[in-house]
């Protein structure tokens, strides 16, 4: 078990929010050796008694909590009590930094990024770390071929970009333009249609579009959608079909759709 870091009186002097945040430390590092197969029936034995001391130390009962009976409900305990102290803290916590997941099954990643179909998406202003990592991660999901940028979307140098894309910053190509409409027009002459992703009267459902073989899908900035520029170059435009008050989705769950929707209609 991994050792608490304070003495009662030590910790009882410390700000309620910094209580919390060194619970939610403590907790961390016990999940991942828990993840690891560390601990013994005696060391989680330890582990919970610890707990429900350092619960007494914040006057809370340890009445309340109930000792796991297997290694799936320890794993739950301790995500449970990480994310009840991470609230009391005070502070939000990003997707990035959640537990390690239960589950990895990861490919191992050799050599350059193979794609299994001939599209790429183009980001065309999105200011957003959070949406360019989150599609990041979705062309990885379903193999396209890269990620063209405009000059002003945050790329794999952001850390925040790499958090949220959970390391697929690393494998799949991207590259930024000055000008992203003069970019796409040079694919265009490569064979690649540009399609649009834009609630404008002329756009089609995606799920009705012809999706041609080859093909750039571009996505536009959070507030204002693709710029001008970029609109002239497209060659058509898809849209979500909205059955609520809303007439969009957030720009990476959109093209999430799109893309799985995409990935189903090509052979591998």
């Amino acid at each position: 078990m991994n050792n608490f870091p304070f003495s009662q009186k030590r910790f009882s002097s410390l700000p309620s929010a910094r209580q919390h945040k060194w619970i939610t430390i403590w907790l961390r590092s016990n999940y991942e050796d828990l993840l690891a197969q560390k601990y013994s029936e005696e060391g989680l034995e330890r582990l919970f008694d610890k707990y429900a001391l350092i619960k007494s130390w914040l006057k809370e009962p340890a009445a309340s909590i109930k000792r796991p009976t297997s290694y799936r409900k320890w794993l739950e305990f301790i995500s449970d009590c990480f994310h009840e102290h991470q609230k009391k803290t005070g502070k939000g916590l990003a997707e990035a930094n959640l537990l390690p997941k239960v589950a990895k099954g990861d490919r191992r990643c050799r050599g350059p990024w193979k794609p299994v179909v001939d599209y790429r998406v183009a980001l065309d202003g999105i200011r957003s770390a959070f949406n360019v990592g989150s599609i990041l991660r979705i062309v990885d999901a379903v193999g396209f071929e890269s990620v063209m940028l405009s000059l002003n979307a945050p790329g794999k140098e952001n850390l925040q970009v790499r958090k949220t894309a959970m390391g697929c910053a690393d494998w799949i190509p991207q590259k930024k333009y000055k000008n992203l409409g003069r970019a796409l027009k040079g694919v265009k002459s490569a064979g690649y249609a540009v399609i649009g992703v834009e609630t404008i009267p002329q756009s089609l459902s995606y799920a009705k579009f012809p999706w041609p073989a080859k093909s750039v899908v571009v996505v536009g900035n959070e507030e204002y959608g693709i710029s001008e520029d970029v609109m002239k170059v497209c060659d058509n435009f898809v849209h979500l079909p909205m059955s609520g008050i809303k007439n969009s989705v957030n720009v990476a769950n959109a093209f999430s759709a799109i893309a799985f929707h995409v990935r189903a209609t090509k052979s591998v």
